[in-house]
């Protein structure tokens, strides 16, 4: 696995929850176990439009870095672990539920682009 290939892999996951929050934003919040509201629904579908530049950036990142690759994924290795924290903070002051759907489908992602990212910008360094 290359490190262009963990920015495709990042990107297509932040596609896919970006197009989740632009068109079932309830569905989202349900799935993470998050009581939904049309103001919180409004919110997610506004963050939508980060979460998709996101995306793009990712996907776009291996050819405009070029041989600054490394160096830009270990800013996104440090993103993923900054995701970790708030997380972790969100879960221990009891704001976001601590179970299997949002380890699988937050915290767990993050750990492991967090490891993927540190590992791959490191190899040859």
């Amino acid at each position: 696995m290359t490190l262009s290939l963990v920015f495709r892999i990042h990107a297509v996951m932040f596609a896919l929850f970006g197009v989740g929050m632009l068109f079932t934003p309830q569905a989202m919040m349900e799935g993470f176990n998050v009581g939904e509201n049309a103001l919180a629904e409004t919110l997610l579908q506004g963050m939508s439009v980060m979460v998709l530049a996101i995306a793009y950036i990712n996907w776009q990142m291996p050819s405009w870095a070029g041989d600054n690759l490394k160096s830009v994924g270990m800013f996104f290795a440090v993103f993923n672990l900054a995701s970790i924290l708030i997380t972790l903070y969100q879960h221990f002051t009891g704001t976001f539920p601590l179970d299997a759907a949002s380890v699988a489908g937050n915290l767990g992602p993050s750990i492991i682009f967090m490891i993927l990212f540190y590992w791959k910008s490191r190899a040859d360094a």
